[in-house]
């Protein structure tokens, strides 16, 4: 399942939606008054996640931003301020180390998506801690092809999780 905050373009449109200019000025320019109303509308999608069953509560992960590549250094973690915005919204505990990426990855969307899965892949995505029989939310900035998210939920499959949902600010498409 992927719950989707908004649309990053106007549909038929080289135009950006609010959310996609609310995603614009946090992650590429930014602006911290855009990322903190970004993450105070993203804790809305709290409401619309699945029942967890299984009595634990469920576990609010943000994809990993690091190692970085040279340069990258500076942009926020905007990912991770959603996370722990859904988190305090009631979404679940917020576990921003329980996926790790063991090596640098440049942005998905300088990449032809012919070639995101085997850049995603060269990321080294794993759970550093148990999460059999957990339920998780797996939380990303922006989505396009889907190729992270998937890589990400298929890592916490893997390693034993109940079920995955996976939330993102922004859908996104090829210009």
């Amino acid at each position: 399942m992927l719950l989707v905050l908004g649309d990053y373009w106007q549909p038929g449109r080289d135009e950006r939606t609010e959310i996609g200019e609310l995603v614009c000025r946090a992650k590429d320019q930014g602006d911290p008054g855009a990322a903190s109303e970004l993450a105070e509308r993203f804790a809305s999608l709290a409401t619309a996640l699945p029942e967890a069953s299984g009595g634990l509560p469920r576990l609010v992960v943000p994809v990993p931003s690091g190692p970085m590549p040279a340069g990258d250094g500076d942009r926020p973690d905007l990912a991770g301020m959603l996370a722990s915005s859904l988190a305090a919204a009631g979404a679940g505990e917020y576990r921003p180390s329980l996926v790790v990426k063991s090596n640098p990855t440049p942005r998905m969307r300088h990449l032809a998506p012919d070639r995101r899965a085997e850049v995603v892949a060269s990321a080294g995505y794993r759970a550093n801690e148990p999460v059999v029989g957990r339920h998780i939310v797996v939380v990303d900035d922006v989505v396009l092809t889907g190729t992270t998210l998937n890589a990400v939920v298929a890592c916490l499959h893997d390693a034993g999780a109940a079920s995955v949902t996976a939330a993102t600010a922004a859908r996104t498409r090829r210009r």
